[in-house]
């Protein structure tokens, strides 16, 4: 029964996709998907599998040799890749991080990302997610099938089978694979919920696996009930454009619902999930501060201005120390990083897509030099404008956000304001009309 099972899933996969990239361990499960994906190569597919060697341990080397053997006896093209980590902290986030940047560096168009991840791994996520009170959506635990980046499509064939019917499979023919001698280290909450609590729970309850699934159905099903209730408030509340929300409306909806708005909103900007305790403190704040025009809230990694009624979200950046900076240009490296992982300046006269009237400078003189300056309190005459004005005026009249004036660029030409990138040009910076004494500066924000 478990052979024509786990057979039958991957037969089923063949039928539909052609192309196959396997995230491939050398472990017992990813062995397993190996081999029974290439005894379907009857059905005109294509497999690569991809080996990311973490170096942690010092048999590294060993399992990525057994990886290349394995895919030689069975003509596989194997991809053999290495990464290095920090190994103090969130070592498993760390990797996980690292291993996915890899796969969507090497798949390719219309190939699908395999991964061996079973119906146990599925029941130690949820558990994980209990012990972080990640709410209904950690619940849901793993998904089958995901898209990563709008680019990389990832299924987890193995996700509805329990890992001893891969382990028995395995024995059944004889496939070799390696022992992460890593899986016995109980300091590892996964581990330890693995070889300590979950083996107790399965013994007093045998059908916990399969009510622990059916919960993450139904979690998943409401999950995505209250997000299609509430999807109508989400872009009502959400500015896609200027990328901000809107406070008036979202403070007159019931506390639930801001909450939700809150936490998409913070995803969207920071690929990252807030706890239940700070998402309150937040509301909280913003039902404290609601009549003050202006303030900030500090979290780890991101700030959340509130400005106009608005609120907003940006990464943290540190306060820029060196106010001037040279441009040493050259034409074959026409681009500068900003201090503070800012962004980058750079000068593109070729691209029309980039192309913008507000980036379009002339040149320096010969004895001109270009310097990029920050937080200047100069008097500037905008090109076509009558007089001067001071910097704040000139950032109130293209709307830049407060907080984003003592990181914005400004490019002189010795002493003389020229430019500020994707924002305005000065009448020192008037272009001319011959294109070839003209630039095209752009500055691209690090998001």
């Amino acid at each position: 029964m478990y052979i024509e099972l786990i057979e039958n899933t991957i037969k089923n996969l063949t039928k539909k996709y052609k192309k196959f990239l396997v995230g491939y361990s050398g472990g017992l499960d990813s062995t397993v998907l190996l081999y029974v994906l290439n005894k379907f190569k009857k059905y005109n597919i294509n497999i690569r599998a991809i080996h990311i060697n973490h170096n942690m341990l010092f048999i590294s080397k060993d399992w990525e040799k057994n990886c290349i053997n394995f895919c030689k006896k069975y003509k596989i093209q194997l991809i053999k890749k290495n990464i290095y980590i920090n190994k103090k902290s969130n070592i498993e986030n760390k990797l996980r991080t690292k291993r996915y940047k890899i796969f969507n560096k090497y798949i390719k168009q219309n190939e699908i990302l395999l991964t061996a991840h079973h119906k146990n791994d599925q029941i130690e996520t949820i558990f994980l997610s209990l012990k972080r009170g990640c709410g209904i959506k950690g619940l849901i635990g793993i998904k089958k099938k995901k898209k990563i980046n709008n680019k990389m499509n990832l299924i987890r064939p193995f996700l509805n089978i329990e890992k001893k019917y891969i382990k028995k499979y395995a024995i059944k023919n004889k496939i070799k694979w390696v022992e992460d001698i890593s899986n016995k280290n109980i300091n590892s909450d996964r581990n330890f919920l693995r070889i300590i609590i979950l083996p107790i729970i399965y013994k007093k309850w045998p059908f916990f696996i399969s009510s622990i699934i059916r919960n993450s159905y139904i979690c998943n099903k409401q999950y995505k009930l209250i997000n299609y209730l509430i999807k109508k408030k989400v872009h009502k509340s959400i500015n896609l454009i200027k990328n901000n929300i809107n406070l008036n409306y979202i403070l007159t909806l019931h506390k639930q619902e801001i909450l939700i708005i809150l936490k998409k909103f913070i995803y969207k900007n920071n690929k990252n999930t807030i706890s239940f305790k700070l998402i309150n403190l937040l509301l909280k704040q913003i039902i404290k501060n609601k009549n003050k025009t202006y303030f900030q809230i500090h979290f780890k990694k991101f700030i959340i201005y509130k400005y106009k009624n608005n609120l907003f979200i940006d990464k943290k950046i540190k306060e820029i120390k060196k106010n001037t900076i040279l441009w040493l240009w050259k034409k074959n490296k026409n681009f500068i990083h900003l201090p503070n992982n800012i962004g980058l300046l750079y000068i593109n006269n070729n691209s029309k897509k980039e192309y913008n009237h507000k980036n379009k400078v002339r040149k320096p003189y010969k004895k001109e030099k270009i310097y990029i300056k920050f937080q200047i309190k100069d008097k500037i005459k905008l090109l076509n404008d009558n007089k001067y004005n001071n910097i704040k005026k000139i950032w109130q009249k293209y709307k830049i956000l407060p907080w984003k004036r003592n990181i914005t660029p400004i490019i002189y030409y010795n002493n003389k304001p020229i430019m500020c990138p994707n924002i305005f040009i000065t009448k020192y910076g008037n272009p001319k009309n011959n294109n070839n004494s003209n630039w095209n500066i752009i500055f691209k924000e690090t998001k």
